[in-house]
C-alpha cells in the first residue's frame, strides 16, 4: 500500500518536471510529517514466563530537521523526531489501551539523484538515539506499564523531491524507523523487554539557503558601437546607438532596475538620433525544454516591447522576436544555466 502511494506520486511530481533547477548548495531547514505505522511490539521477561504481543492503531510522526548540502549530491542532517501510536489489543487481554511513542535524534546522510530536472530521487539513512515509551500499556498478569527507556535508533528512507524554487522544495517518502530493545518495568517491579520499529509515509518541505552554482553575471550595460569617422571639414553628430543588452534572472520575464534604466537610454537615444525601427529579441539558456525556453524568451521581449511603449516608443516602430536556446551569447551544455544568455537584443535602425 505505501510503495503504491509513492509511485502514484512519483507519476504525478513527473508530469511537472519540465524545466531544469538544480538544488542549490548550501544550508537547509526542513520538516517531515505523515501517518505511522508501528509493527506488532512483543513483550517479554518475567523470568521467561511473560510472552506479549502488542498490536497498535496507525498512529503519526513529525521530523523537523535541519542539515547541509554538498556539491557531490550528499546532503547531512540533523533531525529530531515525534512518533505516537495508540495500543489497539494486546495477546491475552480482552481490550487493549495506553500509548507507545518514541522521541529521537537522528544524524542523516542522504544522497540526492541529480536529473537536471526539477523531480530528483533521493535515498538516505541514519543513526541515533531514542526515547521509547510506553504510557498505561496494561499486558495480563503482570500490572501496568508507564515507563521508558533510551536506546540506539537507526532508520532507512527513500523519496522524491520537486524543486518549487531554488529557495523551496517539496518531498513525498518511505520510512523505516527502529530502535534495540528497551528495558522497560511494570507497575508491580516485574522486568521486561519491549521492542520498536515502524514504516511511515511522509511528505514535508524544505527551505534552501544556498545558492545554485552559476557563472557570475556581469553589470549590463548599454552596447554602443563605434562612431563613424566625421568627413572633414564638416563635424557630424555621433552615429546611432546600434545594440543594447538587458539580462534577465533565471525563469524570469521581469524587469530588474538596471534593465529599465538600460531601455530607458535605449529610448532616449532613438528620440535623439531618429531611429525608425527597434528590433528586440529574446533568448533563453539551454536550461529546460526548447518549448518552454522559446516561450520564456518571447515573454522576456513582450516585457522589453511593454516598457519602451510606456517610454513613449511609438509601437509601430517596435518588432520584437524570440529564438530561446538556439543563439546563446555563450555556448554551453544542454542543461546549463548561463547568466549571459537570459537577454533580450535590442537594435536600433
Amino acid at each position: 500500500m505505501t510503495k503504491r502511494v509513492l509511485a502514484m506520486a512519483a507519476v504525478g511530481f513527473g508530469a511537472l518536471n519540465s524545466a531544469a533547477m538544480a538544488a542549490p548548495q548550501g544550508p537547509f531547514i526542513g520538516i517531515m510529517g505523515g501517518a505511522n505505522f508501528s509493527q506488532d511490539h512483543d513483550l517479554s521477561g518475567g523470568g521467561l514466563t511473560i510472552n506479549r504481543s502488542v498490536d497498535t492503531d496507525t498512529g503519526w510522526a513529525v521530523l523537523p530537521s535541519i542539515g547541509y548540502r554538498y556539491e557531490n549530491g550528499l546532503r547531512t542532517e540533523l533531525e529530531l523526531g515525534y512518533r505516537k501510536n495508540d495500543v489497539d489489543s494486546i495477546s491475552g487481554a480482552t481490550n487493549g489501551s495506553g500509548e507507545i511513542k518514541a522521541k529521537s535524534v537522528m544524524l542523516n546522510l542522504v544522497y540526492d539523484v541529480e536529473t537536471r530536472g526539477r523531480l530528483s530521487p533521493y535515498i538516505g539513512g541514519g543513526v541515533g538515539i531514542a526515547n521509547v515509551r510506553y504510557d498505561n500499556v496494561n499486558p495480563v498478569g503482570v500490572g501496568g506499564i508507564t515507563d521508558k527507556d533510551d536506546v540506539f535508533a537507526y532508520q532507512g528512507m527513500a523519496g522524491v523531491t520537486y524543486a518549487l524554487t531554488d529557495a523551496m522544495e517539496v518531498a513525498a517518502e518511505y520510512r523505516y524507523f527502529a530502535t534495540r530493545d528497551p528495558d522497560l518495568r511494570t507497575s508491580a517491579g516485574v522486568a521486561l523487554k519491549g521492542d520498536y520499529d515502524s514504516h511511515a509515509a511522509l511528505v514535508g518541505v524544505r527551505w534552501n539557503f544556498g545558492t545554485p552554482k552559476q557563472r557570475e553575471m556581469p553589470k549590463p550595460v548599454a552596447q554602443v558601437s563605434e562612431p563613424e569617422p566625421a568627413p572633414a571639414p564638416v563635424a557630424e553628430p555621433p552615429a546611432l546607438p546600434r545594440n543594447f543588452l538587458v539580462f534577465f534572472d533565471f525563469d524570469r520575464s521581469n524587469l530588474s532596475g538596471e534593465a529599465e534604466a538600460i531601455l530607458a537610454d535605449a529610448a532616449s537615444y532613438a528620440r535623439a538620433h531618429g531611429a525608425v525601427r527597434i528590433a528586440a529579441t529574446g533568448h533563453a539558456d539551454r536550461s529546460g525544454s526548447d518549448e518552454y525556453n522559446r516561450a520564456l524568451s518571447m515573454r522576456r521581449a513582450t516585457a522589453v516591447k511593454a516598457k519602451l511603449l510606456s517610454l513613449g516608443v511609438m509601437e509601430n516602430e517596435i518588432a520584437i522576436d524570440a529564438k530561446g536556446e538556439s543563439d546563446p551569447l555563450v555556448p554551453t551544455d544542454d542543461g546549463m544555466r548561463e547568466p549571459q544568455n537570459r537577454r533580450v537584443e535590442i537594435v536600433l535602425g
